[in-house]
């Protein structure tokens, strides 16, 4: 996995705020877990820390490599500012997701211990997966760009031949190939049926 990167106060999951005072925030299980306002980026970049060591981080993830384990980097860290109830609350919730992740990571990392073979089998079905999933993917774009191909080649061909291709459109094509009195070739000509009423111009029906 690629180092997380640096924000421009020189720490990860610290941010400067438009009032001065520093953020710390942890990704966990995909959301932000926000961990509280401080004075200094240090105190945040500690506070990142503690919560990188409770979800089992690497150490290179962290803000200060050198420290050697939980229990002293929550001996460094210090209490986030609480100026309000609704950031109390927002500090709460984000300690209890922080207390269920942590959880779940002690629970998968025994699993992982326990069942050995059961991890590797769950990789191979999720390599398997991604494999099959890259592998539709290139046959969808390969589909679409032949079916891109032919369009291109039917709008080169020109309107008639578009035309031609569909059984309305080769009766149009004919039309104007044949006009009315020419012979379609392929296709037996027969006079037309005589006129029920061939009667001279001028005479009168009733006698």
């Amino acid at each position: 996995m690629a180092p997380r990167r640096r924000s421009n106060t020189g720490f990860i999951g610290v941010r400067l705020r438009p009032a001065g005072h520093f953020a710390a925030e942890i990704t966990a299980g995909g959301a932000r877990v926000w961990l509280g306002t401080f004075y200094t980026k240090e105190a945040a970049a500690r506070a990142y820390d503690v919560a990188a060591w409770r979800f089992g981080r690497p150490r290179h993830e962290m803000n200060f490599p050198e420290v050697r384990s939980l229990t002293e980097a929550q001996s460094l860290s210090t209490e986030p500012l609480l100026r309000s109830q609704g950031e109390a609350r927002r500090y709460r919730s984000g300690q209890r997701r922080i207390d269920t992740t942590e959880a779940d990571e002690q629970f998968m990392a025994q699993w992982r211990r326990d069942h050995p073979g059961d991890v590797e089998a769950t990789r191979a079905f999720w390599k398997e997966k991604q494999t099959y999933r890259r592998e539709r993917r290139a046959g969808k774009r390969q589909r679409k760009a032949e079916v891109e191909a032919e369009y291109a080649k039917g709008e080169q061909a020109g309107e008639i031949d578009n035309l031609s291709t569909s059984r309305w459109g080769k009766v149009i094509w004919l039309c104007y190939a044949f006009p009315v009195g020419a012979g379609i070739p392929g296709v037996a000509q027969h006079p037309p049926p005589p006129s029920t009423f061939n009667v001279p111009l001028g005479s009168s029906l009733v006698r």
